[in-house]
Formats: C-alpha cells, sequence, structure tokens
C-alpha cells in the first residue's frame, strides 16, 4: 500500500512526547507501506522540529539530520512533487470548496494528482492528524489510516 503521510503524521513520529507519535513511527516502519509525502512537508517537518527544539524538547541538529535522512533518496519517506500549476489550482478548489486551511488542502491536492498513477492499481491512502483534512481526503476517494 503506498500512503500519502502529511506533516501532522510525519512530525509526530519524531517527537516521543506528542500524541499520535507510537502510530505514526509504525506506519513508518511498516514494510508493507510506501510513505510518501509532498515536497512541502520537507520544510513543514522540519519548521516543526526546529520549535520543538527552541522548546528544549530535542536537539536541532539531531533531529534535523535524522529528518534530512529519512527524507534522502534511501530513506523510508518518498518525496513527490506536482507541477505547481496544477497543484495550486486543485488546492484552490479544496479551499474554495471546503474551507480547510491552504497548507492541508495542498497536500490533498498532491496526493490526489500524483498517487492514482503512482499506486498503478495498487491500493492507495491517506494519513493525517487533523480531522477536517482527513474528510476531505476521504471525500476525494482516499482511505485514511
Amino acid at each position: 500500500m503506498i500512503v500519502y503521510a502529511d506533516s501532522s503524521v510525519l512530525a509526530r513520529s519524531y517527537l516521543p512526547d506528542e500524541r499520535g507519535h507510537a502510530e505514526a513511527l509504525k506506519l513508518l516502519r511498516d514494510p508493507e507501506v510506501l510513505v510518501v509525502t509532498g515536497s512541502w512537508t520537507r520544510i513543514e517537518v522540519a519548521g516543526a522540529l526546529v520549535r520543538t527544539a527552541r522548546a528544549k524538547r530535542r536537539d536541532k541538529d539531531q533531529l534535523l539530520d535524522i529528518w534530512q535522512a529519512d527524507t534522502a533518496p534511501e530513506g523510508p519517506i518518498t518525496i513527490i512533487s506536482a507541477p505547481q500549476e496544477e497543484v495550486e489550482r486543485e488546492a484552490f478548489e479544496i479551499v474554495a470548496t471546503h474551507g480547510i486551511r491552504a497548507m492541508d488542502a495542498w497536500h490533498i491536492a498532491t496526493a490526489t494528482l500524483l498517487l492514482p498513477d503512482l499506486a498503478a492499481g495498487e491500493p492507495y491512502a491517506f494519513a493525517s492528524r487533523d480531522k477536517e483534512q482527513a474528510a476531505v481526503a476521504e471525500l476525494r476517494g482516499f482511505t485514511l489510516v
């Protein structure tokens, strides 16, 4: 199965004191799951990890090193990217229709544009900790994990 994981799930996989950590880590370590995410997620998660370090909860350099290794070509998280104009057009439609946050719509737009072809007939799903985003993803045909 291919799972598009948004930043709300991925950031938690690095933060043991966050609710949802165990589930996020389990998703990343599941050998039956290919975890993918959009290119912007690299920046979103890095920002969350830096804020965590500022709060003196973890070491910034260690967190960022792990994150960069995990999103490198040989890491467990595959970064995908759709043409910017297409993502923006799709995300605008999602925001206009459902009123969710812009970045939440961006993730759904990226997944919508890329996952069906990437999956090539295999099952695919969407992972988010945000209930509104997950509901919209489900309306757009994604299985939720």
